[in-house]
């Protein structure tokens, strides 16, 4: 990072592993900012810090371009690589170091640190070195133990005759571990940070929860499932986790995610047509016409939701898959594709003209397989069954008839 522009007599350093930057973080620079009449305040999201090293951040370049995006439209913000582009454990002491030699000696350096590492300040790498290069602002929200702080502050000052300064700000109420817990839980973030980082989060899918399931787990919902439905059913829902799990390799698809889906594609398939009735007014299912009206194709929708209101998996894709391998639906996903075609190809599956064509394309271009496995059901339910099909289907055809001719 090169220094331009005017003198820099007096610098603020945000530091911290903003995963993900939040309005707390830009309120709090610029409080600092403004009561210690700061020329800048450079934000420097961490590398390798020694007192988070077994925690799984998310990537440094992510972070950093959350950060620039968020400090964007404040001229008084910059943004810097120091940390992240240097290798190993990073440390507070070094980039304080290089700061100096960036500004100059005679720049005031004021370290915004929130009440909890003033605790543990005397632990950092060459703390008492660190307590005379800098100024230390401690900041904390209303309600903090503010006499403790205030006495630990003393303290500091006392011994090394350093520069603590205080500063409660509200906006500390807000955190990045809050932010990513609400995305987990797919709740909305909106206002707790800047839209430009919202809308980043979503596009490259961000804190969504990874599934990690132990082998009691499985066998737990194994056992859920089994209980579910007869020994024929089952035995049909191993078949369609087996090729799953076969198409998950090739696609590189996480295999929780897709031994759940297929595992609970049918686990609401033989339940009596009033559970389902009822299960769909419990959990507040939405059915289109076509399916109030044929409760038969009901059971993916109220699959997703025993999966995510009794084992509180809340992962939109494995909903998604479970949800709509009955008829599909429009955009679908590499994981929905999977089970909708898995479900028609298992082993087990009584054969049908088309099924070894359908699983042979599946193993190398899904939307063609998507588009087998449609005209394939198009056909078996109204040819042979004479029966109605989702008016879904003509639209499904029609976006994946493209991919037939290729």
């Amino acid at each position: 990072m090169e220094v331009k522009g005017a003198k820099i007599t007096k610098l603020a350093i945000m530091g911290g592993t903003f995963d993900p930057i939040h309005i707390g973080h830009l309120v709090t620079a610029e409080e600092v900012r403004h009561e210690f009449n700061i020329d800048e305040v450079i934000f420097v999201p961490t590398g390798h810090p020694p007192h988070k090293s077994n925690i799984n951040m998310t990537t440094s370049e992510h972070r950093y371009l959350m950060t620039v995006l968020a400090t964007a439209a404040n001229a008084s913000f910059k943004v810097s690589r120091l940390e992240i582009d240097r290798e190993g454990v990073t440390y507070t002491i070094d980039t304080i170091k290089e700061l100096k030699r960036m500004y100059g000696e005679e720049v005031r350096l004021y370290f915004i640190t929130g009440a909890d590492a003033i605790h543990k300040i005397l632990t950092w790498k060459e703390s008492e070195k660190l307590l005379q290069l800098c100024e230390f602002v401690a900041v904390t929200r209303p309600g903090h133990n503010k006499n403790e702080l205030l006495w630990q502050i003393d303290e500091l000052k006392r011994r090394y005759q350093t520069n603590i300064h205080f500063l409660e700000v509200p906006a500390l109420a807000i955190s990045s571990s809050n932010i990513r817990e609400r995305i987990h839980h797919m709740k909305t973030i909106k206002y707790l940070v800047p839209e430009e980082v919202e809308n980043y989060i979503k596009k490259y899918n961000l804190y969504e929860y990874r599934i990690c399931l132990t082998p009691q787990e499985r066998e737990h919902m194994c056992q859920y499932v089994s209980s579910k439905m007869s020994p024929k059913r089952y035995a049909h829902t191993r078949g369609v986790i087996e090729m799953a799990l076969e198409l998950a390799k090739i696609y590189q698809l996480d295999y929780d995610e897709v031994f759940i889906a297929a595992l609970f594609h049918d686990v609401a398939k033989e339940l009596p047509v009033q559970e389902k009735i009822a299960l769909c007014q419990k959990y507040a299912v939405e059915l289109d016409a076509f399916e109030a009206l044929h409760m038969e194709l009901a059971h993916g929708k109220l699959g997703a939701a025993l999966l995510e209101n009794e084992w509180g998996i809340y992962k939109s894709a494995v909903l998604d898959s479970i949800k709509y391998h009955t008829v599909g639906r429009l955009g679908m996903g590499d994981l929905e594709k999977v089970i909708y075609l898995a479900d028609m190809t298992e082993e087990g599956r009584s054969p049908y003209k088309g099924k070894e064509q359908i699983k042979n394309l599946a193993l190398y271009d899904l939307n063609r397989a998507m588009y087998k496995a449609l005209s394939s059901s198009y056909n078996y339910v109204t040819n042979i069954l004479k029966e109605e099909i989702h008016p879904i289907t003509y639209e499904l055809m029609a976006e994946y008839k493209p991919y037939d001719s290729k």
